[in-house]
């Protein structure tokens, strides 16, 4: 197969996280720590304020953060029933939901995003912090970019 593939604008970026949906971050991490020396991970419940509510509805999680040395896990469970992790565990069953990439071109990249084509899930703001979900074709990898690494 010969490629010819187009040139890119955005830089590669870190990986920041892999989100997987879970039914119960408590289990999950039960198992997890069952294999793995994995210290004691950081839980809180997560409900955005209506003013940090971007795009998408209102939602509750449970987010879990689990490191596995330089990798992060980040566990979602849902803590209503409207939310995009509830509709994906209705649907396809716990798994692997998104990657994550910090990033510090936030508005370039959702620019670029939006203007292909692919949907907005969700945006918010978390701890100060810009987020957002967007649906990908072709590959259907759910992407987040996390606004981490902003421009000085």
């Amino acid at each position: 197969m010969n490629w010819n593939l187009s040139a890119g604008t955005a830089e590669l970026m870190n990986l920041s996280h892999v989100g997987i949906a879970v039914a119960d971050t408590e289990k999950t991490v039960g198992f997890l720590s069952s294999v793995w020396n994995i210290g004691t991970p950081e839980s809180f419940d997560y409900w955005p304020k209506e003013d940090e509510l971007i795009a998408g509805e209102p939602f509750g999680v449970k987010l879990t953060f689990v490191k596995f040395g330089p990798l992060t896990l980040e566990l979602l469970q849902p803590l209503d029933d409207k939310s995009i992790w509830s509709s994906f565990i209705a649907e396809k069953g716990e798994g692997i939901h998104h990657l994550a990439f910090g990033v510090s071109d936030y508005d370039e990249l959702v620019d670029t995003f939006a203007k292909q084509g692919h949907p907005l899930l969700v945006a918010a703001v978390f701890q100060g912090c810009r987020w957002c979900y967007f649906d990908t074709s072709p590959g259907g990898i759910v992407i987040e970019f996390r606004e981490e690494y902003p421009r000085t």
